[in-house]
């Protein structure tokens, strides 16, 4: 039975296209960030293709995440952000995921737990070089600089650190991170070390930014599309008309009477409100579109519904046909701007309400 629902569109093959732009520009390793459910596409499904375009790096942002994915897609490497916390280092062991350690407690803890083993494969570190939000910070780090006989047992270590600026190509802090970053480097410059300091902005600043290996993530899923002129938008979300109704001048439409018809118009109402992720600040300011024409939102949008004006094709619209919020006529990061935030937020706000259509 076909449902009228709200549905969210994504465009594997300008994944692809993305991840070969990526590729174009990176020579190194290249570890998609799948958390957050793959930034609301759907982790098990992008991962699942991903693999399929020769990735085997993986990462997310806790143990829950990883355990999900891992249940669906293997042989692939699952690094876990957030770190190994209270009593995890056997279900990170037993599962083969890499925590990233960012903090010396978290070092300590597991490279004890490890030395147990006798097993030494991969080890991740995270070091802060001015976001201040997590990772080891200079104390640390020379701490663990002085047990640099533990960090030479691991067949490979990841040490990466994160950019607080990518996204502001000229911003100077970007240079000072990496300038940080390469002392850091310069203290571990082991074998078996390897480094990370670009996610997708980064990607785009330059091959010194590159080092052993990138971390794109909205790149790949269309958001920020200025990073570089050949990225594609990903994803779409259309939602169906399932009413259609006449405002007489004067009349009000929504909560507290939120709009005032001017002359007569044509509403139509779709299933699509602020639970799906749709800003409530956008009321009486967004717009949609049918077949490419500009259609405006009216009145205060609800938790579930969103009335439209759609006076100027009232004689071909109907009862089931799509209204597209954003997609074509309207990238991810313009519906952002309009909707005053950032794309990070739209897709990962976009609810499971919305059914998620993969196509190409």
């Amino acid at each position: 039975m076909q449902y009228s629902h709200s549905k969210l569109i994504i465009n594997l093959n300008n994944i692809k296209n993305n991840l070969n732009i990526i590729k174009k520009f990176s020579k190194t390793t290249i570890c998609p960030v799948i958390k957050a459910n793959a930034y609301g596409l759907g982790d098990i499904q992008i991962a699942k293709f991903l693999k399929k375009n020769k990735c085997k790096d993986f990462w997310v942002a806790n143990i829950s995440e990883a355990l999900k994915i891992k249940k669906k897609v293997s042989n692939i490497n699952i690094y876990v952000a957030n770190g190994l916390n209270k009593n995890e280092e056997q279900i990170f062991f037993k599962n083969k995921f890499i925590p990233i350690l960012n903090t010396y407690e978290q070092f300590k803890k597991w490279t004890n737990f490890l030395n147990k083993k006798k097993l030494f494969n991969k080890l991740a570190i995270q070091v802060d070089t001015g976001m201040c939000r997590s990772g080891m910070q200079d104390e640390e780090i020379l701490k663990i600089y002085n047990e640099r006989s533990i960090i030479k047992k691991f067949k490979e270590v990841i040490i990466y650190t994160h950019l607080a600026s990518a996204d502001e190509k000229k911003s100077k802090y970007n240079s000072i991170q990496k300038n940080r970053f390469l002392k850091i480097k310069k203290m571990f410059n082991l074998p078996n070390c390897k480094f990370s300091l670009a996610a997708s902005g980064g990607i785009f600043l330059g091959k010194e930014y590159h080092f052993d290996m990138v971390r794109p993530g909205i790149a790949l899923y269309g958001g920020k599309l200025f990073f570089q002129k050949e990225l594609k938008n990903v994803v779409s979300l259309i939602s169906p008309v399932i009413q259609i109704n006449r405002l007489k001048k004067g009349e009000t439409a929504g909560y507290n009477q939120s709009y005032k018809a001017k002359k007569d118009i044509v509403t139509a109402t779709i299933p699509l409100g602020y639970a799906d992720g749709v800003k409530i600040r956008i009321s009486n300011i967004g717009y949609v579109f049918y077949k490419n024409v500009k259609l405006p939102m009216i009145a205060r949008i609800s938790m579930d519904l969103m009335i439209v004006d759609v006076t100027k094709v009232k004689n071909i619209i109907k009862i089931g046909d799509y209204l597209e919020v954003f997609g074509k006529n309207l990238n991810l990061d313009s519906f952002a701007k309009v909707s005053d935030t950032s794309p990070y937020d739209i897709i990962t706000s976009v609810s499971e309400r919305c059914e998620r259509v993969y196509i190409n």
